[in-house]
């Protein structure tokens, strides 16, 4: 350090002025005025190094020098005193420096003690957190065996004046000193004071609140374990009423299929075919069987008929088997021994006899039930005898005229018969006795023999001259028993009577009705209504005849039916799907005949049941797809056909 130059000035004489007491700068910025205050020793001071050159550099700068470090303050006293010997005045100097240096002796001596302190309790704290930083596995070596360095690093991060961090490598004059510096060491210690209570609060609530979850499973596990042991007994009875209703259930439904109700319920499928299905398969044999004893001219009758129409007995004969045996054992099980018991079964309530007879009956006595259909004297009903004379040779009259069968005449020519109220005459002849009528009526036109189609009538011979009137009965007989017929064989037992009457009252039959596909095609039909009527585009859109009707619309279901009615008529008649008038359900067929075509069963039209009494058709040309009543006349026989 460069040593004080005094330059010498003229000898004047020298005033000393008492007025104001030297001051001794020791601030930069600011000016720090050093008043005597003896009683206010609570001043801090901080040590702090100084780098070579300072005071080159701050005497450059033209700023004064703020004396930090107490080996300065003795240098500066030092160089003070010299200097004051050179100068007048110079004891006067000396005095007030002995005195300034006396009053700041105990202030200088607590900051001094104050500086140690802190930097001994800051090393203590920065090897507290090098052993933690150790536990978490973080080394640093470096700063917990050099101390010196850890100083060195705890110094560099103190402050400046303005906040901001000091930089190692700026210049020492940015330095705070005093109150402040120590302010800065005390609130990080507080800081530091704080993270730590901080993390030990963390800590405790994470204690607390594993403690809370624990506590919170365990009475929750307690609660449970309570409501296991309070409920018990509600579940066992619960338990216990269930089990007791299954087993119930259970026992139910065995009795059901080991009794004949098993028929109504969905069959289990036992790897066998169903019996209504192998009952199907004995009526197609039996069926194919008539059919060609027809094609061979032999006229075919029916123990059973409603209206002239062919009565179904199937439903019976499925009853009286189940009846006869499916009491205490599965009878819808069709195994070898399940075929032949409904075979057995079959053969009693379905079976002809073809053979003619001759009886005399006297006049005036009833002929029964005979079949009857109308004709005129067109070549439709005649053919190439159209407009001739009758084969008796006489002029055919209308309410009059009778033709019987040429090959099998149910009484001789020139009978007279009495119907409704009328007495006819037997003068003509003709080829029907093979479709079921026994009596051909004519009528004064085409309109009025289609109008009365085909029915049923009381015949009786009239009374003449006659006696007695020889009457052949010739033909294949079809016995169809029902089963108030198979109860008169009286070949069940009490139990069983009263099973089948049960099983056979109108309302459990309605259960084996299964009409869903059906409805789907009534519904289908009554949006066609309107529709054009023709042959040649049956299959275009918005043209039907009867039978391109009933084929289509059925086939929108899944079944497939042949093109014309008569072949329609007959693969319903072959598989057994023929139904009684009181069965007919929406979506059902009716068949009707109305003239000799040659076909089966002389068949020449169908028709739908849609329900309430009503049916839709394809009825001709002039009137297209209609929605009509239910007409009766001319029907051969109702069929469903799935």
């Amino acid at each position: 350090m460069e040593r004080l130059k005094i330059k010498k000035i003229e000898d004047k004489p020298m005033v000393i002025h008492t007025k104001k007491k030297p001051r001794l700068h020791l601030n930069t910025g600011k000016k720090a005025v050093l008043r005597k205050k003896a009683e206010n020793t609570s001043v801090t001071v901080k040590r702090r190094k100084v780098h070579p050159g300072f005071g080159e550099r701050m005497a450059e700068s033209g700023k004064s020098v703020k004396v930090r470090n107490q080996s300065l303050k003795t240098m500066a006293a030092a160089g003070a005193r010299a200097g004051a010997g050179q100068i007048e005045g110079g004891e006067e100097i000396k005095e007030s420096l002995d005195l300034a240096a006396a009053a700041t002796a105990p202030a200088v001596g607590i900051a001094s003690g104050a500086g140690k302190l802190y930097c001994r309790k800051k090393a203590e704290n920065k090897e507290k957190r090098a052993e933690v930083k150790k536990k978490q596995g973080r080394k640093d070596a470096g700063q917990a065996e050099n101390p010196d360095r850890s100083e060195k690093n705890a110094g560099n991060k103190k402050r400046d004046r303005n906040g901001k961090k000091r930089d190692g490598k700026r210049n020492n004059s940015s330095k705070k000193r005093g109150k402040g510096s120590v302010n800065g060491a005390v609130k990080g210690h507080m800081i530091d004071t704080f993270l730590e209570n901080f993390r030990t609060e963390r800590a405790e609530q994470k204690d607390l609140i594993t403690s809370t979850k624990s506590a919170a499973k365990a009475a929750a596990l307690l609660l449970a374990k309570q409501a296991a042991v309070a409920i018990a007994p509600l579940l066992l009875l619960v338990f216990f009423v269930i089990a007791i209703a299954g087993i119930i259930v259970v026992a139910i439904l065995a009795v059901i299929y080991n009794s004949p109700l098993a028929i109504f319920f969905p069959l289990p499928d036992t790897g066998y075919d169903n019996p209504r299905t192998v009952l199907s398969e004995y009526y197609r044999d039996f069926n194919s069987g008539i059919t060609a004893l027809e094609e061979q001219g032999y006229t075919v009758t029916y123990q059973n008929s409603e209206d002239g129409v062919p009565v179904s007995n199937f439903n019976d004969t499925l009853m009286v088997y189940m009846v006869k045996y499916g009491t205490g054992q599965v009878a819808y099980v069709m195994d070898d021994e399940g075929k032949k018991h409904l075979k057995e079964v079959f053969d009693e309530m379905n079976y002809y006899d073809s053979a003619s007879s001759r009886t005399e009956i006297p006049a005036g006595k009833s002929l029964g039930e005979v079949v009857t259909t109308g004709y005129c004297n067109c070549s439709l009903c005649c053919g190439k005898w159209a407009g001739g004379h009758t084969a008796s040779g006489t002029v055919p009259k209308a309410d009059h005229t009778l033709a019987v069968d040429a090959h099998s005449p149910k009484v001789p020519m020139g009978t007279k018969i009495v119907m409704n109220g009328k007495t006819y005459k037997v003068e003509d002849t003709g080829n029907f006795a093979r479709y079921g009528t026994d009596f051909d009526i004519y009528f004064g036109s085409h309109a009025a023999a289609l109008a009365w189609g085909k029915r049923k009538v009381e015949a009786f011979l009239a009374e003449g001259n006659e006696n007695t009137v020889e009457v052949t009965v010739s033909g294949t007989l079809v016995h169809n028993l029902t089963y108030k017929d198979y109860l008169a064989l009286d070949k069940l037992t009490e139990e069983q009577k009263d099973w089948l009457e049960s099983m056979m009252d109108d309302g459990m039959q309605e259960n084996l009705a299964a009409g869903a596909g059906g409805q789907m095609v009534a519904e289908l039909a009554m949006t066609k209504i309107g529709c054009r009527y023709s042959q040649d585009k049956r299959y275009q859109e918005g043209y039907y005849d009867c039978s391109s009707l009933v084929q289509r619309l059925y086939k929108e279901v899944g079944i497939t039916l042949p093109a014309t009615a008569a072949a329609q008529g007959e693969y319903c008649y072959k598989n057994a799907m023929i139904i009684n008038k009181k069965q007919l359900k929406p979506g059902d067929l009716i068949f009707y005949s109305y003239e000799e075509n040659g076909e089966f069963r002389n068949i020449s039209h169908v028709a739908i049941y849609v329900g309430d009494g009503k049916m839709v058709h394809a009825a001709n040309p002039s009137r297209g797809v209609v929605l009509d009543p239910l007409r009766t006349n001319s029907v051969v026989f109702y069929a469903r056909p799935y």
